[in-house]
């Protein structure tokens, strides 16, 4: 009796505490206590401490949702719930189902060759056909580095010789995602956005998400979505649900089924159907980016998982651990807690948080140099300025960048403290015309600690973003500085050395 009151109590207090939670953001899938659609509070507490304690990865944001009900969700300090996060290849599952509106629509076929729509390049692109583009299979020569070069890519891309029969040799590539989202703007007329906007997107309550252009003002297709954690969810509901929302095909089973059919046969758990990939797990299928971003869809569980980090592993340590946690171990059906489990369950999301810097809040160099400013070498930062603002517990680092643009980064001893930016964050990609459909505002998480041997530390997230910087300020007694600056996103550190 006495064991009954407790687990009671344990779940009203996890209930109230999640009720509260949701009450200071704009949910749109329903939250649920984990117990309620078969998952043990223990297997989610495993889940996140795999990701938040690996060396190989940083963690943004995970959501786990069964039976269309969020069961777990993490997003750990600096990070928040509402902040939007870029996808990189992810982008091209979603640029899929444009391509599918407009077949649904009688405007596009997979049949149709690639030449019907850029009949100046008859020449080069004879003989390739859509459904060889969304399965990268059109014969060109892999080429990414050329949307940092070049302006037109269209022209680029599609002057070049086949170094492949169309439809024989698999070649991964962004650009050919991008020439679908040229094609999709063609027959009907709309950006990939403004159509997912309104067929999709905005039909499911979800209107918040941005994309990247290109220079000639095409939706990059390939790369460039910029969405929350929560709209990823509803997106994969989506797919997992065959097309379907409350009650209204919004996209034709046949495409969905379509897209999730395996079209090039690869190593495990890398076969391909059209712009999405096989899982390792029997009948799951994932929408994967650069970095660790997924949309994973399994029906056999009711489930999808939406993992945004930085990741320098292949994929594999992320994926197998989601597998062996909630996946595997989702029992299908409601089931009990233990008391408190719950309870310590919700505390552990709310309270989560990404390691804070160690070491001392004070040093005599601090005095020495605030208030000081550092014109510094041309960078890959962007950075034209920085200046220390030393305070009790507390960093402000003034900087201007290339385009004049100034932010002052707040940085806390011992917590996050959030900036907002005046311009834009750093970035893996430099593709030009990069950031273009992206509006911002971008905000910054950082913290500062002074280690042992007199370098000041710092820690910069940009936490709608996907990037953070780890910077270890040395001071010269000439007074001169060098930074050496580590990018989540990067295994070596960079120098910058100011005279």
């Amino acid at each position: 009796m006495v064991k009954n009151q407790l687990r009671i109590k344990s779940i009203l207090c996890a209930v109230v505490l999640m009720a509260s939670l949701c009450a200071v953001a704009a949910y749109k899938l329903p939250r649920v206590a984990s117990t309620s659609v078969g998952i043990e509070p223990k297997q989610l507490t495993l889940l996140y401490d795999s990701l938040l304690t690996s060396d190989l990865t940083e963690l943004h944001h995970l959501m786990v949702v069964v039976d269309g009900k969020v069961a777990g969700e993490i997003h750990p300090a600096p990070f928040k719930a509402d902040h939007k996060h870029t996808l990189y290849s992810v982008s091209k599952t979603f640029t899929a189902v444009a391509v599918g509106l407009a077949i649904d629509d009688g405007l596009l076929s997979v049949e149709d060759e690639l030449v019907e729509f850029f009949p100046q390049y008859a020449s080069t692109i004879k003989g390739i056909k859509i459904k060889d583009v969304l399965t990268m299979r059109s014969g060109f020569k892999t080429n990414g580095g050329m949307r940092n070069s070049q302006l037109d890519w269209v022209d680029y891309y599609l002057s070049r010789p086949l170094v492949a029969t169309p439809g024989t040799k698999y070649s991964y590539d962004s650009i050919e995602t991008y020439l679908l989202a040229v094609v999709v703007q063609q027959v009907t007329g709309k950006d990939v956005l403004s159509l997912l906007n309104e067929r999709v997107f905005f039909p499911m309550g979800i209107d918040d998400v941005e994309w990247e252009k290109c220079p000639n003002g095409f939706i990059t297709g390939g790369w460039g979505i910029y969405m929350t954690a929560e709209a990823q969810a509803m997106f994969g509901q989506l797919l997992l649900q065959k097309g379907k929302w409350n009650g209204r095909q919004l996209v034709s089973e046949k495409w969905i089924d379509d897209m999730m059919t395996v079209r090039v046969v690869r190593k495990a758990a890398n076969d391909y159907g059209y712009q999405i990939w096989l899982c390792e797990y029997p009948g799951a299928w994932r929408a994967d980016g650069a970095y660790g971003q997924y949309i994973i869809v399994v029906p056999q569980k009711n489930m999808v998982v939406v993992l945004n980090q930085c990741s320098r592993s292949k994929g594999w340590p992320e994926r197998g651990n989601i597998w062996n946690t909630v996946v595997k171990n989702a029992k299908g059906c409601a089931i009990e807690a233990e008391p408190d489990e719950l309870g310590a369950l919700v505390q552990y999301e709310a309270n989560a948080s990404l390691p804070l810097l160690q070491g001392a809040a004070d040093n005599a160099l601090a005095k020495k140099y605030n208030g000081k400013e550092y014109k510094l070498p041309k960078n890959k930062l962007g950075w034209r300025t920085i200046k220390f603002n030393f305070g009790e517990n507390k960093l402000v680092l003034d900087v201007i960048d290339a385009e004049d643009k100034k932010s002052a980064i707040a940085m806390g001893y011992g917590e996050w403290v959030e900036s907002q930016l005046a311009g834009y964050p750093h970035y893996s990609i430099s593709a030009k015309g990069r950031f273009t459909g992206i509006t911002g505002p971008f905000y910054t998480g950082a913290c500062y600690a002074w280690n042992n041997d007199n370098v000041l530390s710092a820690k910069i997230h940009y936490t709608n973003w996907i990037t953070s910087l780890k910077l270890d300020f040395k001071f010269n007694e000439n007074g001169g500085l060098q930074i050496e600056i580590l990018e989540n996103f990067s295994k070596k550190p960079f120098v910058i050395d100011v005279k």
